[in-house]
């Protein structure tokens, strides 16, 4: 219990960091990363942003509503220190879920998941899983992981390749660091994590569409739902 409580506290203190990446990389592509505030053009701290979730300057709204963004992030760790004990596989889980947390939220909002994001995110897991392997001689589980990164990047990129509006590269690129997450506690645990991804998706978008939100031709982000089917496949089977 108490390091869920460690890791909630965690994700609150770590949330301005995290709203300052989500500032940042939320531009549409081929667009230059955001350094001003868009209503009074003044250059902002690239490193923490404040959880009111407005400019220090003009008081003007940017970025997620207030506190959004350390709530989901104390959520997204609580939830990892409850079903990941072991301290390296740990730190790799927590590092995708931070990542993950703004990932989730940029893709959202501009609908787009930058290589800037996605790939440290698997870097910095496949090196800490990695550190895992050799102190506990697990090379089973790393092989596992990769091998399951590996298959699901490739799944989505199929799927891009033949419904190119329905998926982006992007996706395919964050589906690395789901698969080697996911895969790190078994395959059942990554076939899980990628039909729990469509599963929310599927319904979310229903949701919308009955609410009269989106027509059938809209695109809803993929990316959240994708990242959250990792976090429930864990929370239930890891």
């Amino acid at each position: 219990m108490t390091w869920i409580v460690v890791a909630a506290v965690a994700g609150l203190l770590l949330g301005p960091l995290l709203r300052a990446q989500v500032f940042v990389h939320t531009v549409p592509a081929g667009e230059s990363w955001r350094r001003d505030c868009p209503h009074c053009a003044a250059r902002l701290n690239g490193a923490f942003l404040p959880p009111t979730g407005r400019c220090p300057h003009c008081r003007g709204r940017i970025g997620p509503p207030p506190g959004v963004v350390e709530v989901v992030a104390a959520v997204a760790l609580a939830v990892v220190a409850w079903r990941v004990h072991e301290p390296l596989p740990l730190l790799a889980v927590g590092w995708v879920a931070l990542f993950g947390v703004v990932l989730a939220h940029v893709d959202v909002a501009v609908h787009r998941l930058p290589d800037r994001l996605t790939f440290p995110a698997a870097g910095g897991a496949l090196v800490l899983f990695g550190l895992s392997a050799v102190v506990g001689g697990e090379w089973g589980r790393l092989a596992s992981a990769v091998a399951c990164a590996a298959a699901l990047a490739a799944f989505y990129l199929v799927l891009v390749l033949v419904s190119p509006n329905g998926m982006g590269f992007g996706d395919a690129k964050a589906a690395l660091c789901v698969g080697l997450v996911a895969g790190w506690f078994g395959w059942g645990v990554a076939v899980a994590a990628a039909l729990a991804g469509f599963l929310l998706a599927g319904l979310y978008a229903t949701a919308l569409l009955l609410l009269r939100r989106v027509g059938r031709k809209d695109h809803i982000a993929h990316g959240p739902f994708l990242l959250l089917g990792v976090l429930a496949a864990i929370a239930a089977l890891g």
